[in-house]
């Protein structure tokens, strides 16, 4: 089958619709302080009516305001429109999730611009509301175990002002963010921490890989469309973030921010970095992997293939894979995964084959409830700093997806290496690491 059968094959496969996300309405995005329109007309156009707002907003004042101030203002009011702006762009009736507690706001002070006071943000906010420029759609609350921010869209009278029906989800990018180092607590809100020893060399290496990748062309082949990429895909991108869990930095750790993370597995086979093709070498079966090894017992090539009918069923293999994440990750030790099970086809009801998985890594029982899948995942993106560093030192760029590494195609042969000896030197045995190559040039 030649590349292009392969393409179309995957583009009308079942399990390719079915991840098509961008199928479902009402979703909600993060605010995203960094957030800026790209699109000169719309943008002038947001320029225009925030000058008007803020003569508006000076007129309230019996006094002159600095310049500064009158900026300040302005920039608070443009970042969130470019929010409203693009989840109004992909015409989904998608929601901005935006903050209104000044204690919630003075929490996360550490992760907005400095300018963007909890005052100054606030103020901006009010002004927008009162204007029509936006509109609250659900108003946010806060309970002992559970919260959620203010839910707003844009207002009809910005959606005719602004133009913003030509907007796409190309048109935005994200600038440089001063924090590249977040910690989340339980509610997954951002929260404050203090600067130790560790938390200044993991902005170290983050600073020297973002340096990197701002220095290198990641682009591709050919032009992305909606069906290559998923809802978080934010323009061009690049710089990388790492986020840590439960308000500890012994939880998660991955790196987030790429605009390659938000493109489906098929269209990263066209990314070029400075123009020549790449290769996307992974981790087989990461999680399950790394409790083998620690557990002192022998890595298969496919971890999963501990579990009966995994090795002949690729449904199967996604169910284990679903199922023994649900486990590890879940906080009480009990989960409804595999969701949408077929028990007549696999002849088993979904209860057996989730003992089934438990039978093949008997060391999971003594780890269920402990968020033993945030504690892999530090230690997985601490392996991913690792290799990152290995070809940074080189001059080299390199993609981080989690547990699998883009690099250029020439590269394959030493970042293998680099992923088992990383891998090899932490756990005691070498994994198995898959490589995908490019599409062809000329499809």
């Amino acid at each position: 089958m030649s590349d292009y059968d392969e393409l179309q094959r995957l583009l009308s496969s079942e399990e390719f619709l079915a991840g098509l996300e961008d199928q479902r309405m009402g979703g909600s995005w993060p605010f995203d302080p960094y957030l800026r329109c790209s699109n000169d007309l719309v943008q002038n156009r947001v320029d225009l009516v925030l000058d008007d707002l803020c003569v508006d907003w000076l007129g309230s004042y019996e006094r002159k305001l600095s310049t500064s101030s009158q900026q300040y203002f302005i920039d608070c009011a443009n970042v969130i429109l470019a929010n409203l702006l693009r989840a109004y762009s992909r015409k989904l009736g998608e929601t901005v999730g935006i903050p209104r507690s000044k204690d919630r706001l003075d929490k996360q002070r550490r992760y907005r611009p400095k300018y963007m006071t909890a005052n100054r943000f606030l103020m901006a906010q009010d002004w927008l509301l009162e204007t029509g420029l936006m509109a609250l759609d659900k108003p946010g609350y806060h309970f002992s175990d559970n919260a959620q921010v203010s839910m707003f869209k844009l207002g009809a009278r910005a959606v005719t002002e602004l133009e913003a029906d030509i907007l796409t989800a190309w048109d935005f990018r994200v600038v440089r963010h001063d924090e590249p180092v977040v910690l989340k607590d339980s509610l997954r809100q951002l929260c404050r921490y203090d600067d130790t020893a560790e938390t200044t060399a993991i902005r170290t290496a983050l600073d020297r890989i973002n340096a990197r990748l701002g220095a290198t062309d990641i682009s591709t082949s050919r032009e992305l469309t909606h069906l290559d990429s998923d809802r978080d895909f934010v323009g061009s991108r690049v710089n990388l973030s790492r986020i840590f869990n439960y308000g500890s930095f012994e939880y998660g750790g991955r790196f987030y921010g790429g605009w390659w993370q938000h493109i489906r597995k098929h269209a990263r086979r066209w990314i070029l970095l400075d123009g020549l093709p790449t290769v996307e070498a992974d981790y087989r079966g990461f999680n399950p992997a790394v409790l083998l090894a620690k557990a002192g017992q022998p890595i298969p090539d496919d971890p999963y293939a501990r579990i009966p009918g995994v090795a002949e069923s690729a449904e199967l293999r996604n169910h284990a894979k679903s199922t023994l994440a649900a486990l590890i990750n879940s906080a009480t030790g009990n989960t409804e995964e595999p969701s949408g099970f077929d028990t007549v086809k696999h002849s088993m009801t979904k209860e057996q084959f989730r003992q089934s998985v438990l039978d093949a890594f008997p060391m999971l029982p003594s780890l269920l409830g402990q968020r033993t899948g945030m504690k892999l995942q530090r230690e997985e993106s601490d392996l991913a700093e690792h290799v990152m560093l290995h070809f940074i030192e080189q001059g080299h760029a390199i993609l981080p997806i989690h547990d699998a590494f883009m690099v250029q195609e020439h590269l394959e042969g030493e970042l293998v290496q680099t992923m088992k000896d990383a891998f090899r030197n932490k756990y005691g045995q070498l994994p198995q690491v898959t490589v995908t190559y490019p599409f062809k040039a000329d499809i």
